[in-house]
């Protein structure tokens, strides 16, 4: 079965005058996306290390030690 490539017409449409973005808007929305992420990944690693403590003192301790 031959595939054939998929037709991009992007490049021949001339951009809008309201898709131009200044440098500084670009520096700014740059700037503001990693810390976003930064964010975000802190607060899920903290929610993990949460469930987990909270799994270790209600399941695990109450069970006793092994043997």
């Amino acid at each position: 079965m031959a595939l054939t490539p998929h037709p991009d017409f992007s490049s021949q449409v001339p951009p809008r005058t309201d898709d131009v973005i200044d440098d500084a808007a670009l520096e700014r929305v740059m700037r503001e996306v990693p810390s976003g992420a930064l964010t975000l990944s802190l607060l899920t690693v903290g929610l993990l290390l949460v469930a987990w403590f909270l799994m270790y003192a209600f399941v695990f301790l109450p069970r006793g030690m092994v043997g």
